[in-house]
């Protein structure tokens, strides 16, 4: 059983959505350098303020996180009205995939993108959880030695 630890996992929302928002992050970096490459290599205010614009949005990107509480896992977006929270005791089932991890409550089913590390540590610390009462399936399949 856990204690009143608090445990942060990075994540990225759904493949499609993932694949969506980060092929147009890039394509503000590509923007941004076809700007560069249109004046022979002079650096212009157009580059700059593009590439400038894609780092704001591939720092935002990366900031995406899960909260494990004992009593909840917090679920932060890109915007604040997105964000959720889901009680450790309405989990039903976790599902560990090969990308990452689907979480089935009564309402509704959360499907996220996650790194083999983060995923297999997530599933470990969920499952210590006194609260947490759901089955996780598909962990042995995905540890990563």
């Amino acid at each position: 059983m856990s204690t009143s630890k608090i445990h942060v996992f990075r994540y990225q929302p759904e493949l499609s959505g993932t694949v969506i928002y980060w092929s147009m992050t890039f394509a503000l970096f590509f923007t941004s350098m076809i700007g560069l490459l249109e004046q022979q290599g002079r650096i212009n205010i157009f580059s700059v303020l593009i590439f400038l614009l894609f780092l704001v949005f591939a720092f935002v990107g990366f900031r995406r996180k899960m909260i494990l509480t004992n009593e909840q896992l917090k679920v932060s977006a890109i915007l604040k009205k997105n964000s959720y929270q889901i009680d450790l005791e309405d989990i039903k089932k976790v599902s560990i995939g090969s990308h990452g991890i689907t979480i089935q409550t009564n309402q509704k089913e959360f499907a996220y993108v996650m790194f083999p590390k983060s995923k297999n540590s997530f599933a470990y610390y969920l499952r210590q959880e006194a609260s947490f009462t759901g089955i996780i399936y598909g962990i042995e399949k995905s540890v990563d030695d």
